[in-house]
């Protein structure tokens, strides 16, 4: 099992964060990495070391000089950590929780969001590739199901449309969430789809059916972070 990544390990990862390094390879010149970290360039380079030992960043040499991109390992713990510090500080956020009904849909979402054009944004914006696969819950409290018609005039988190050379796919608004109280995700809230504001789509990097030991007529909640 992975380690988890040290505060100082976790420091380097947001002051690369902030630097716009993500999953595509960036360069960054040494002097401002320096800066970012509040060291000298000897120090900072040490810590790009530890980082790729720990198999959290990866480092390429280029024309330019140094580029570098966060592995999923390295851009989970970035996500991870802005889950926890949201959790604990930002007491103004609001939350809805939704509860409802596990059931088997009509399995289109699974097909488009393994789509690769999905894929890489969802890594960019969310910090995980889904799964190829949704939960569908069913909801059955008005008041649940007015919420969730709410979220599609909510900015949310957009992931942009694309074309693959023989037909276009729209955007996607997704809402970050804690699905069953112990798995990190989103929900989907898209424009065109076979289902009604009664259906709440949920995506995650792991099977959510195994990981929450849910099945078919099982009820689970899922708290969204608005």
């Amino acid at each position: 099992m992975a380690k988890e990544p040290t505060r100082q390990q976790l420091s380097s990862l947001v002051a690369l964060a902030r630097l716009k390094v993500g999953s595509s390879f960036s360069y960054v010149p040494s002097g401002r990495l320096a800066e970012a970290l509040g060291l000298s360039q000897q120090a900072a380079s040490q810590r790009l070391s530890d980082l790729e030992k720990a198999g959290l960043i990866e480092r390429a040499h280029s024309g330019r000089g140094l580029s570098v991109r966060l592995t999923d390992s390295g851009l989970r713990a970035v996500h991870a950590l802005y889950f926890d510090l949201k959790a604990a500080l930002d007491a103004e956020e609001e939350t809805v929780r939704f509860k409802g009904t596990v059931f088997t849909g009509f399995q289109e979402g699974g097909y488009y969001i393994s789509l690769k054009g999905y894929a890489r944004q969802f890594r960019e914006a969310l910090g995980f590739v889904p799964f190829p696969g949704t939960l569908n819950l069913r909801l059955t409290d008005p008041g649940m199901v007015s919420h969730r018609r709410r979220l599609h005039s909510l900015p949310g988190v957009e992931v942009k449309g694309f074309r693959d050379g023989r037909r276009s796919y729209g955007p996607v608004k997704c809402f970050r969430a804690r699905i069953g109280g112990r798995c990190d995700g989103a929900i989907l809230a898209i424009e065109r789809t076979h289902y009604d504001a009664s259906v709440l789509e949920v995506i995650a990097p792991t099977n959510l059916r195994r990981a929450l030991g849910v099945e078919d007529g099982d009820e689970c909640d899922v708290t969204a972070f608005l």
